[in-house]
């Protein structure tokens, strides 16, 4: 029978004296169920007094469909499959294929994305199939950080999240989150939506409130299953073994991405302290009880925007609301204000960072490391930059050759190498004065001569016991290579 929403569930009640159970009975009696046609069942029913109006063979479901034989008739329509709920040879196949790529979103800790071309997502899986963990995280990082980009996240919280019966009361705290981030305090705005996480499921399953989270995550996701499966198989008695998750989970590619997703939650998200075993961190009770500081990496951010999103579109299904589309919207005013908003905080948090930069120097010392933002991205920036105003172009105008070396690990120095025949100039050129005596030295053995950016400070302090020349690169004069 149907419950409430309309959805056929198991054979009770009104179901039991329907006469389509007893038709799939005398079908699942024939050797095999690929001996079905359409006229055996026309005669079956004949035979047990229903009107038919009508009965093919056809293949019924959307995404992969099911071989069966549809008949029409008085009492409604009701689709009799012609392979097996288990054990197809097909079916099975397409299981493997599929548990590989299940576990492959396992390993990386996601799940199927909603809303990214299947290019792409075979792109990434292909880059991470034959890769250590590590590797793998590393590589998916960089692929979703061109997918999952500001202007998706701000489709995301300003598009979807409002129109969310039960994520709307979110959408606030998403937004200044959302901002925040590019605004440089990235820990804080990791911080403020990982208990969204735990409170969207609390209001999407709120018949189910007080009981265990993954409780409530099984009946959120097996009611959102449920419904995709009336979708898959329309308004038609279907046996209730083809309406079960785990045979959609290979038919159903809205199946797919809403299991991954309760795995995920599962064996990531919401996994006990002392069994997690993941590389992201992104884990609730690491976070809750101070387990560890490593949640706070940066992409972890654009992970959990996707997710409360993805919360949305499952919410939509579990209560057939449909407020947050499968389909990716194209951005509109909304979202397009958030996105430019992020932007001009983002343009100004550089401007700080800089300024910042400058502060610190002038006293000798770097902008001390934030848990998001130890600063070598925008020292390396900065080195690269007045290395070729200040070092390269010169020499270049003096008549060498110039070859670029990358700055170091933490962005402290950068070597240049410059030729002019068999003539040969190595030089060293510092982020700050105000460096380590024991780098100076190191470098001192490799190349002529040692520069640093700005002025000097307390030069003798840092730069004792080195034979080369030590000064600001600003002050420099390059040697004219002898002809």
């Amino acid at each position: 029978m149907k419950d409430e929403l309309g959805i056929w569930t198991e054979m009770t009640g009104e179901e039991s004296r329907s006469k389509f159970p007893g038709l799939w009975r005398r079908a699942m009696a024939l050797p095999s169920l690929n001996d079905l046609q359409a006229d055996l069942v026309s005669g079956w029913a004949h035979q047990m007094e229903i009107k038919v109006l009508d009965v093919s063979e056809r293949s019924v479901g959307i995404f992969r469909p099911t071989p069966a034989v549809v008949l029409q008739s008085d009492e409604g329509i009701a689709c009799f499959p012609k392979v097996a709920a288990t054990g197809d040879p097909q079916w099975v196949a397409h299981k493997v294929h599929l548990d590989r790529i299940a576990s492959l979103w396992e390993k990386v800790e996601w799940f199927a994305p909603l809303w990214v071309p299947q290019g792409k997502v075979n792109e990434l899986l292909q880059a991470i199939e034959h890769r250590s963990k590590e590797d793998a995280l590393r590589l998916f990082e960089y692929h979703t950080s061109t997918i999952y980009t500001l202007p998706f996240q701000a489709v995301c919280i300003a598009q979807f999240l409002p129109q969310s019966r039960s994520l709307s009361v979110f959408a606030p705290i998403a937004r200044e989150a959302y901002l925040a981030f590019y605004s440089g305090h990235r820990a804080s705005s990791i911080a403020a939506l990982i208990p969204v996480m735990e409170g969207a499921v609390s209001r999407i399953s709120s018949e189910a409130a007080g009981q265990p989270v993954l409780e409530q995550v099984d009946k959120i996701i097996d009611r959102a299953c449920m419904l995709a499966a009336r979708s898959h198989f329309g308004d038609m008695w279907v046996p209730s073994e083809y309406r079960e998750k785990d045979y959609l989970y290979v038919q159903d590619e809205r199946v797919f991405v809403f299991q991954t997703f309760r795995r995920w939650l599962e064996n990531s998200f919401f996994r006990r302290t002392g069994e997690y075993d993941g590389l992201t961190w992104l884990n609730r009770h690491l976070f809750a009880h101070g387990a560890s500081m490593d949640w706070q990496k940066p992409s972890n951010f654009s992970r959990l925007v996707v997710a409360i999103a993805t919360l949305g579109v499952i919410e939509s299904w579990h209560d057939e609301s449909n407020q947050v589309p499968l389909i990716f919207p194209g951005m509109d005013e909304d979202g397009r204000l958030l996105w430019q908003q992020a932007m001009l905080q983002a343009q100004a948090q550089m401007a700080v960072k800089q300024i910042e930069q400058q502060n610190y120097r002038q006293h000798g010392r770097l902008v001390p490391a934030m848990p998001t933002d130890d600063g070598v991205l925008l020292r390396k920036a900065v080195l690269q930059q007045e290395c070729i105003d200040d070092l390269v172009r010169p020499l270049r105008n003096a008549g060498w050759s110039v070859e670029i070396g990358e700055p170091d690990d933490r962005s402290l120095y950068v070597k240049v190498a410059a030729s002019s025949g068999p003539q040969k100039l190595r030089i060293a050129l510092l982020y700050s004065c105000a460096t380590d005596n024991e780098l100076y030295r190191e470098l001192a053995q490799e190349v002529d001569a040692i520069l640093y950016r700005g002025s000097p400070y307390h030069q003798h302090q840092f730069a004792y016991g080195i034979s080369v020349h030590v000064g600001p690169v600003t002050g420099w004069q390059p040697p004219i290579p002898q002809r």
